[in-house]
């Protein structure tokens, strides 16, 4: 929005005394096309090279179109060509040319571009001023030949009153059949249009409600072309609605007419009243109904003897591709013969589907409609499958934290046993000649207690509360092999052979070891649950487990191949596990895919964010 108006802009080298006399100075037409923005100026002075610019053209209009009395003075060059000052005077316009920043004549030249601007302002404020007397002489004009017209049709309305009066009692009869025969607005509409068009010229009747009718007046009177009549609809000493009688805009109504009109009107109100209750009645039947086929979870209404009285849209298209020739709920919705066990009506109460392996939670409510007759029962239909098998899930989720809790507490006791035995195979190796016969037995054992503590170690880690270990830089090798560790003894009793490609390079990320560690080892016990059920169905089947660490240009990735049972859909919950998993991987910005292959089985990838690198 432009704000500030002055009086001169100079866009180049020129002289900075300019700034006296209220100019602006730009370096180029980057910082004038800012200034254009929020001031308007009366003359602009610039040099033919920046006129010669691309962006000039867009400059001139946007200075023409803010301010098109502004002035421009162009400075040329003696040696520039005349012809083609010619082509860019036909084209811009310019009121001086001046041969360089310093002509002696400078302020000469910008108080007179300055008296042209002015001139020039004067001039169109003078023609706006012209053509502002000149409408308002055609609107008093027209408005004249109006008042003019408009007396002829009163003269002619005056010969036609004894007719219009003989004829307005019938038409008032013909108005009160039309509004006690309609059953709908839309008709009382109709039958009056068709009783009072020859009565009393009436073009068009419209019935709102309020406050409807405040809304459709006002814009009768700025949109519509008509004269219209508002005579106030009341029920109850309580206003309702409003009727509006209209005809063509030269024929306004009379007095008569209004008093005519409006006892029309006090008829129209007794209707309304009758009209308004039935239609309240079916609103209120729709809004039910729409609530009733809302709900997600199948719905129905049976009575004492079990049939379906009536049903919501979600049972309804549960059973469109069925034949059903009974209405007994226990036969429609679970192919029974007769009620379900446990049926309780008025009780909430579960029930098991016999045609699919489905549990329903059931929300009964008696109902009363008829004081005379017995109750009926809203039945209600909860499909809780799948919140059994999450708590199931869930269940043995907690089976298996108390299981960490035991084997953490186990690993305690063997690590102060192990450390002791490993210190007595040292001393004994120590004291032992190397060419001792038992000394290749003593390293062995060694070695062997090494490994134990190792896995104590591990197990250790493992199972300590993840949240206890601090953010930090980690290796991804070291959460693969840590998590390795903790299904090791798996793999080697099942016979699982587990291939490790991993770089000379550390390929490192910042996160919770133990928490990876654990997402690692759940997604590494599925794997090893598909291998394992392979193996089960063939005696003979050589199972096989990738690890892979590489990096690619989206981020660092870790890749598990296993070539067990494949994964009918990925879509499919595969436990608890890998929930824990994914959430894990998502506080960390890594990414879970599962890429099941029906020929070569099953493969996840582990993608992580190359921001959550350090």
């Amino acid at each position: 929005m432009r704000t500030l108006k002055a009086g001169f802009l100079l866009i180049g080298p020129w002289d900075a005394r300019l700034q006296e006399l209220g100019a602006h100075i730009a370096t180029d037409l980057n910082q004038a096309w800012h200034w254009i923005q929020d001031s308007t100026y009366d003359v602009v002075a610039l040099s033919i090279t920046l006129i010669l610019g691309k962006k000039f053209p867009e400059f001139y209009e946007e200075v023409k179109r803010a301010h098109p009395a502004t002035q421009f003075i162009a400075v040329v060059p003696a040696d520039f060509s005349a012809n083609q000052l010619a082509l860019l005077h036909e084209e811009f316009t310019f009121l001086r040319v001046m041969e360089s920043f310093q002509d002696p004549d400078l302020e000469t030249h910008l108080f007179s571009a300055l008296e042209e601007a002015n001139q020039r302002k004067q001039d169109e404020n003078l023609a706006l001023l012209i053509r502002e007397q000149t409408a308002q002489l055609k609107r008093l004009q027209i408005e004249l030949e109006e008042r003019v017209q408009k007396r002829t049709k009163f003269l002619t309305e005056a010969r036609r009153k004894l007719f219009l009066t003989n004829s307005r009692i019938e038409g008032f009869k013909r108005a009160l059949m039309a509004v006690h025969e309609a059953s709908s607005v839309v008709e009382i509409e109709q039958l009056l249009n068709d009783s009072l068009a020859a009565t009393v010229q009436t073009s068009w009747i419209r019935l709102f409600f309020h406050p409807q009718d405040e809304l459709f007046s006002k814009q009768v009177q700025s949109q519509l072309s008509f004269t219209q009549f508002q005579v106030p609809l009341f029920r109850h000493h309580e206003k309702v609605g409003s009727i509006f009688f209209l005809r063509a805009p030269d024929h306004p109504f009379s007095k008569d007419e209004s008093d005519f009109l409006t006892r029309v009107a006090e008829a129209v109100a007794l209707a309304l009243d009758r009209i308004q209750k039935l239609k309240e009645s079916e609103s209120m039947k729709e809004q039910w109904e729409a609530t009733f086929n809302s709900m997600s979870d199948p719905v129905v209404l049976i009575d004492t003897n079990y049939d379906i009285i009536q049903s919501n849209k979600a049972l309804n298209e549960r059973l469109e591709n069925k034949e059903e020739t009974s209405r007994k709920c226990y036969k429609v919705l679970y192919n029974r013969e007769e009620p379900c066990p446990g049926c309780q009506r008025g009780s909430n109460f579960r029930v098991q589907s016999r045609s699919a392996a489905r549990t329903f939670e059931v929300y009964s409510q008696s109902l009363v409609l008829d004081s005379e007759k017995p109750p009926v029962f809203v039945n209600l239909y909860h499909d809780v499958t799948q919140q059994l098998k999450m708590e199931r899930q869930i269940l043995e989720s907690a089976k298996m934290a108390e299981l960490g809790t035991i084997g953490s507490s186990i690993a305690h006791e063997l690590n102060n046993p192990l450390g002791g035995i490993l210190s007595f195979t040292q001393l004994i190796k120590m004291d032992m000649d190397p060419k001792h016969p038992l000394y290749p037995d003593v390293v062995e054992m060694e070695a062997g207690v090494q490994r134990c503590k190792e896995i104590v170690q591990n197990l250790l880690g493992f199972t300590r509360d993840p949240n206890a270990d601090r953010e930090g830089v980690l290796s991804l090798k070291e959460v693969c092999l840590r998590a390795l560790k903790i299904v090791e003894l798996q793999t080697k009793s099942q016979g699982i052979e587990v291939k490790l490609h991993f770089p000379a390079d550390d390929i490192v990320i910042r996160g919770h070891l133990n928490m990876l560690a654990q997402a690692l080892k759940n997604i590494l016990q599925i794997s090893i649950d598909r291998v394992t059920d392979r193996i089960r169905h063939n005696k003979d089947f050589k199972a096989l487990m990738d690890i892979e660490i590489l990096t690619t240009e989206s981020g660092p990735e870790i890749l598990i191949h296993d070539n067990g049972t494949p994964e009918k859909s990925t879509s499919m919950p595969l436990g608890l596990g890998l929930s824990v998993a994914s959430q894990i991987l998502r506080d960390h910005e890594a990414k879970l895919e599962i890429l099941p292959d029906k020929t070569t089985g099953n493969s996840v990838r582990i993608s992580f964010n190359p921001t959550h690198t350090p």
